[in-house]
């Protein structure tokens, strides 16, 4: 398989990188002094599970700013954060051959369905990876926290494509596997993805922080509970365990720092629309309220605009 990974961040890095060190074709699309490192002096990956390894431009391996020029692909891997999907759908189409697939490996609820207007439903698999990367500076990449790559069909159902995919990236060390139902786990991401990453945001705080504290503790719960609801209103009944499992604290949790609390700190653009903004819009739909979500939305919002300023 020829792999395309669009949006060469953290976590399109880290898989794309550990596809190309066991010899896959891999081209890269980046941007700005992450790219122009990448192309000089290659890609570095720092894992606490793989090792230090770098990777560079070879007949197999490239690092490119376009769609234009990475030609076309097997599998294309939509690592860019939620903001930039609709910006980037409309050039995947030229990437594609007859049998391609796009998987979306990003953050929210409502990516699948953007790609799918631009390269059709039937192309579109969905993805989740539960898994703590950064860009450290440009062209090195650290992956801090676990690895998880969940892949599956749109329909729910399980399909060879899937299982073919999942192989090809077991071959080469990823911990992947095919979701029995891409639906459910997708929800199952946002409610952590709720509770933590736009408090975090308010509250300068750490995963383990936020969980230490008995009031941030009780608001993160709230956060859930109110995901839970909206998951609920669509047909998805998220099991208990999942919350109880989020709501403790680890050692690994105690100095983790959200992605977006990093892109905030670091004045970037960050991920609200995709994350907290997309629940607020499902649950509008359906008639569901979720005041600690539209509180925390808000706040953040605030804080983002007056960043700007």
């Amino acid at each position: 398989m020829r792999f395309v990974i669009y949006g060469a961040g953290g976590v399109g890095s880290l898989y794309g990188g550990l596809l190309a060190k066991c010899g896959k074709e891999v081209v890269f699309i980046g941007r700005g002094e992450h790219l122009k490192a990448m192309k000089e002096k290659g890609l570095t990956v720092k894992s606490f599970k793989y090792g230090t390894f770098t990777v560079k431009e070879s007949d197999k391996v490239k690092f490119v700013s376009s769609p234009e020029e990475a030609g076309k692909a097997d599998v294309v891997l939509v690592c860019v954060k939620s903001y930039d999907t609709e910006k980037v759908a409309p050039h995947i189409p030229q990437m594609l051959k007859e049998n391609s697939v796009v998987v979306s490996v990003q953050n929210g609820i409502e990516n699948e369905e953007i790609l799918a207007k631009f390269v059709g439903k039937e192309r579109v698999l969905g993805a989740t990876a539960f898994v703590g990367t950064y860009v450290e500076r440009p062209g090195v990449v650290v992956h801090e926290a676990a690895g998880l790559l969940e892949i599956g069909e749109l329909s729910g159902k399980p399909s060879e494509r899937v299982e073919r995919l999942v192989e090809e990236l077991r071959s080469c060390g990823i911990e992947a596997r095919a979701s029995k139902d891409i639906n459910y786990t997708l929800w199952k991401k946002l409610v952590w993805n709720v509770a933590f990453n736009p408090y975090s945001v308010i509250t300068g705080a750490t995963v383990g922080e936020l969980l230490e504290n008995p009031l941030t503790f009780e608001v993160l719960k709230k956060l859930m509970e109110e995901c839970y609801k909206v998951a609920e209103s669509y047909g998805v009944r998220l099991k208990p365990k999942i919350m109880e499992n989020y709501l403790k604290s680890s050692p690994d949790l105690k100095n983790y720092k959200t992605s977006m609390l990093l892109d905030f700190e670091k004045g970037k653009p960050i991920e609200i629309e995709g994350i907290t903004g997309a629940l607020i819009r499902k649950a509008q739909a359906k008639g569901v309220e979720v005041p600690f979500n539209r509180c925390v939305y808000a706040t953040v919002k605030f804080l983002d605009e007056k960043r700007r300023k």
